[in-house]
């Protein structure tokens, strides 16, 4: 009873790795300075991380949420 535990276990490791990597690659550029500005990151540090000026990061942070 503990292998089959084990081995589903192992198995759903690999699969939320790959569900992880794939929702990484799928937020937007407002949800990635949204988690970078919660974590105290200025909008300066953002625009250089996402290779665009400032005013676009204060433009990204002031659009409401949908």
């Amino acid at each position: 009873m503990a292998s089959i535990s084990c081995i589903l276990f192992w198995a759903g490791v690999p699969l939320l790795i790959v569900l992880a990597v794939i929702a990484w690659f799928l937020e937007t550029d407002r949800e990635r300075a949204r988690r970078w500005r919660r974590s105290g990151v200025s909008q300066r540090e953002i625009a250089r991380r996402l290779g665009c000026s400032r005013h676009r990061v204060v433009r990204l942070l002031a659009q409401p949420m949908t």
